[in-house]
């Protein structure tokens, strides 16, 4: 049985939608630059009215909203990342539960395929459509920013964002992954994987706006692809040092808590 296959067509759905939604979102809002904050306006005289500890925590402290980069990071990067985190959990902790609370898993696991590789094409399955999301996504919002900017604009550093950004989604949808494999229940599922993308917005706010909590920049994937910090700084090596422990942390875990699991049926 290929598993793989059999989870890619299963999800293909759900992928197009959270996709098309997100990619349509940051065309639109790429597209209103020249309208609300091009050259001639004057919004980022509005947006240093305000309080100091709004502007750290939305990056409007480090970027212009009168740049195109500096508007990306502050009002389109934000729905990318915190919609994509949504989707890439949702996902990737919906694949192992789902065959435990659909009761398939019997069937499944009867069939000539071992635990492992189960995992392992679950992994596949997930990891291909977090790509895909990031590459259309990501191209959609590029090739938005080149029909409405007339101007130059540092596309290094967009990719960058990009990829910092794409790197983000799978580490969450890898802690999903993990999180599976304790929880089966769907409705615990989702609010579990709607908990995690939550709360980890929230301590990089919270690390952003007090200097006493910046020590939370280290614990949150959100704070890792940072807009005002990769658009202004580039890629820090200590935050993809960390990423990849993480990933590859919760990967180990998964593999040896499921091959030990006693599995619902």
């Amino acid at each position: 049985m290929n598993v793989l296959r059999r989870d890619l067509v299963r999800n293909r759905r759900t992928f197009l939608i959270w996709t098309a939604s997100i990619a349509l979102l940051s065309v639109w809002l790429v597209s209103m630059y020249s309208s609300v904050a091009g050259p001639g306006t004057n919004i980022q005289q509005y947006a240093e009215q305000f309080p100091e500890s709004f502007k750290k925590a939305f990056g409007l402290d480090r970027l212009s909203l009168n740049d195109i980069l500096g508007y990306f990071g502050t009002e389109v990067h934000i729905m990318i990342i915190l919609f994509g985190s949504i989707f890439a959990v949702l996902l990737s902790s919906s694949l192992l539960s789902r065959e435990e609370n659909e009761k398939t898993i019997e069937f499944l696991l009867a069939r000539p395929v071992s635990r492992r590789q189960v995992v392992t094409e679950k992994l596949w399955a997930y990891t291909a459509y977090v790509l895909l999301f990031s590459v259309v996504v990501w191209t959609a919002s590029y090739t938005a920013i080149l029909m409405s900017y007339e101007g130059e604009f540092d596309a290094a550093r967009f990719w960058a964002l990009a990829l910092m950004t794409t790197l983000v989604l799978l580490t969450f949808a890898n802690l999903g992954f993990l999180g599976s494999v304790f929880i089966t229940r769907n409705r615990t599922v989702f609010s579990g994987a709607l908990g995690l993308v939550l709360v980890a917005y929230a301590l990089q706010v919270a690390a952003d706006t007090s200097d006493k909590l910046g020590f939370l920049k280290y614990v949150t994937p959100m704070k890792w692809a940072g807009a005002a910090d990769v658009l202004t700084s580039g890629i820090s090596g200590t935050y993809l040092v960390i990423m990849l422990a993480v990933n590859a942390a919760a990967l180990v875990a998964m593999c040896v808590i499921y091959s030990r699991k006693d599995i619902l049926v």
